[in-house]
């Protein structure tokens, strides 16, 4: 039965006077008011500046070619719409901008992506903006939209807890579920731990570290393979944990750029040969000419480096650390084309440790340009510090670099407790292609030395 309260027939739509009227108050601007909006120095007309259009590069791009994004930032349905001078800047510059602010809070891109829609369509659009996930605060909800937004871009992740404060286990185990099936994206992986927390390298790493041999246990768990990772962070140094650590099933061919701090991995040739660049810490599980022979094997690995950092770190143990024997070394390990060599002396230690000169002296660096000697001890910012006293072993450190360290190089840094100025015409008259020498991070006058 059809209802009472159904019209027989349509309605046909009018437009009265008064409800045109009122359109046209909020679509034209009153007379007054556009005479005087003329004279406002923070509102352009339309006709008088045109946006600038996009250059060829951008215009080509993938994340330019969105109808939505070139309708919202070049072209306008309305004429007489007004522009702000900020919308006159290039694409370019503004994902610079936005790049450059996301920095330094995670929510600045959720931010700025609200003050307008073109600046919406520019960020949303701009996949390589949202690539940086930072896991040291805020929810997963927000890292999930992140990864979404990403689309196909290389991903940047860093997973740092805050200071003076307890890993948060399950907070860890959660962000590493979120990050795994996305580990073969990331061009950058930091781990960072400053607190002390038992078996914290198991809870962080286990994800990546499944290998074939245990595919028969965990047969839906694929291989974790870093296909696109190029720079690797694993920094602990309150680990305890004498685990060696297999990473990402061996597979890793982009990786060129590794800091290690307080870790023990296995070093396969399929990951860290291709390595240009490693800063390393020892992590103290192995001291004396055991833990020398331990680096060393490394270098033999990646022998392709081109800059060395290099720190032992002391343990507490009970004992003596005897220096190595120089009868009995082995061959020397060969890094060819090694250009930048960092010795590092760590804040804990008084005096050099005899694993650093024992390591210098088995390498062979001949086209090493530049050593720095570095006091990890030594902070120049701090206006209370004062220049210590130099290692009580200096003068037999520098005697043995004269010998061990190529005479071709061209700068040498000594701070905190390596300077030693009575040191430094023996080692300008040894090192005759010496052109910059800085003590304290100032530049010596070589010429009147």
């Amino acid at each position: 039965m059809p209802s009472m309260l159904r019209r027989s027939r349509r309605r046909e739509l009018t437009l009265t006077a008064s409800f045109t009227n009122a359109i046209q108050e909020k679509v034209h601007l009153p007379q007054h008011f556009s005479e005087s909006i003329s004279y406002n120095a923070f509102i352009v007309a339309h006709t008088d500046i045109q946006p600038s259009s996009p250059s060829p590069s951008i215009a080509k791009s993938p994340d330019f070619a969105r109808p939505s994004l070139t309708f919202s930032l070049y072209r306008s349905p309305v004429l007489n719409l007004q522009h702000h001078p900020i919308h006159t800047l290039p694409p370019e510059l503004l994902i610079r901008i936005f790049e450059l602010g996301s920095f330094d809070d995670a929510l600045f891109l959720i931010a700025i992506s609200h003050v307008c829609h073109p600046w919406r369509m520019l960020a949303i659009h701009t996949h390589t903006l949202w690539r940086r996930l930072s896991f040291g605060s805020h929810g997963l909800r927000l890292w999930k939209e992140r990864i979404a937004r990403t689309r196909g871009c290389s991903l940047d992740v860093i997973i740092t807890p805050p200071q003076h404060r307890f890993p948060d286990m399950d907070a860890l185990a959660l962000q590493l579920h979120l990050l795994v099936p996305h580990i073969s994206k990331a061009r950058s992986l930091e781990l960072r731990f400053s607190s002390y927390s038992p078996f914290l390298w198991n809870t962080a790493l286990g994800p990546i570290c499944r290998q074939e041999h245990n595919m028969g246990r965990h047969a839906s768990a694929p291989l974790v393979h870093a296909l696109q990772l190029e720079k690797l962070t694993l920094c602990f140094p309150e680990n305890d944990d004498t685990k060696e650590f297999t990473l990402f099933a061996g597979v890793a061919p982009r990786l060129h750029n590794v800091t290690l701090d307080g870790i023990r991995l296995t070093w396969l040739p399929e990951l860290y040969g291709r390595l240009t660049h490693l800063d390393y810490t020892h992590h103290g599980f192995t001291t004396g000419p055991t833990a020398v022979d331990e680096v060393l094997g490394m270098f033999q690995v990646s022998s392709a480096l081109r800059e060395l950092r290099i720190c032992f770190r002391r343990g507490v143990r009970d004992g003596e650390v005897l220096y190595l024997p120089r009868n009995d070394a082995p061959a020397e390990t060969h890094l060819l084309q090694l250009e930048r060599l960092f010795l590092a002396v760590d804040e804990s230690d008084i005096d050099i440790p005899p694993e650093l000169t024992s390591l210098s002296s088995r390498l062979s660096m001949p086209k090493l340009h530049e050593l720095h000697l570095v006091d990890r001890h030594f902070q120049p910012a701090n206006r209370r510090w004062c220049k210590p006293a130099p290692f009580p072993g200096l003068r037999g450190a520098l005697s043995l670099f004269q010998v061990t360290i190529p005479p071709n190089i061209k700068v040498l840094a000594m701070a905190g407790r390596w300077a030693d100025h009575s040191s430094i015409p023996a080692l300008a008259k040894h090192f005759t292609e010496l052109h910059n020498l800085e003590i304290y991070g100032e530049e010596k006058d070589l010429i009147h030395m």
